[in-house]
């Protein structure tokens, strides 16, 4: 999902690659002369912020902002490549984007914190807070939900629940309506609530305003599936996959990106 931008926003292939004659180039310098508009000169990308670039194995590595979605490059004066690196079975790209993520999710943490739906803590000393954002008629967050009490007490971690419909306008109807019906975790996740038929009756300001913002809080992460969940430190698991939030959890780095 993450990569598939690249042939939507970015149709692109090797445009002109003459590497060799850029060999003597300095490596301090390979990413001096590279700018959007220089990139645009051979591939139309669309609006974009550059949020990193450096050199890597003597080529510059850009990660583009589109729209939300991170897109890596490689460019120079007179090519521009799509895609990733790997290096030793590794994707050298990826954990740069992570990082670059975590410190967008760390930036905008008192909006996602002002966006907060449900809520639950164990009765126990709090390790970490989870933030989930899900969504009430997506079966794939509604499987992750029912674990959520027996992981928050296994794991001493509380979680926040920020709710935003992919599936609009029925998802979105039922977001505000748990909202404005002021359920509890229990109450949400028993989901006796969805089958009353009685939508239209809990429409209320309150509702419609969080919604409002928990969706703009989603573009802004640059989020198109649910659920997923956030770190503290930002670090983010996609889908309803309880194993991997534990691990994640379990191997969490006492270290927090810089949110700059």
């Amino acid at each position: 999902m993450k990569n598939n931008m690249l042939s939507l926003v970015i149709s692109i292939t090797i445009l002109y690659f003459p590497i060799i004659s850029h060999a003597s180039e300095s490596k301090d310098k390979v990413c001096d002369m590279i700018t959007l508009s220089s990139m645009q000169a051979h591939v139309p990308i669309p609006p974009a912020t550059i949020l990193s670039k450096r050199e890597v194995n003597g080529i510059c590595e850009v990660i583009l902002d589109i729209n939300g979605q991170y897109v890596p490059v490689y460019a120079g004066k007179d090519y521009v490549i799509a895609g990733e690196m790997f290096q030793d079975k590794k994707q050298i790209t990826q954990s740069l984007m992570d990082n670059l993520k975590a410190q967008h999710f760390l930036r905008m943490k008192t909006d996602i914190e002002k966006c907060v739906a449900l809520s639950y803590a164990p009765k126990k000393d709090i390790k970490q807070k989870i933030y989930m954002i899900t969504d009430p008629v997506c079966p794939f967050c509604h499987q992750a939900e029912t674990q959520l009490k027996k992981f928050a007490e296994k794991n001493a971690v509380a979680f926040k629940i920020i709710l935003a419909s992919v599936h609009p306008p029925v998802g979105r109807q039922k977001a505000i309506e748990a909202v404005c019906r002021n359920l509890s975790l229990d109450d949400y996740i028993k989901g006796t609530w969805q089958d009353e038929n009685k939508t239209d009756q809990y429409q209320c300001q309150k509702g419609m305003a969080l919604i409002n913002a928990s969706e703009k809080v989603v573009t802004q992460l640059g989020l198109d599936g649910v659920p997923v969940f956030f770190l503290e430190n930002g670090q983010r698991i996609d889908g309803a996959d309880m194993p991997a939030l534990e691990s994640a959890l379990s191997g969490i780095s006492l270290k927090v990106p810089d949110a700059k």
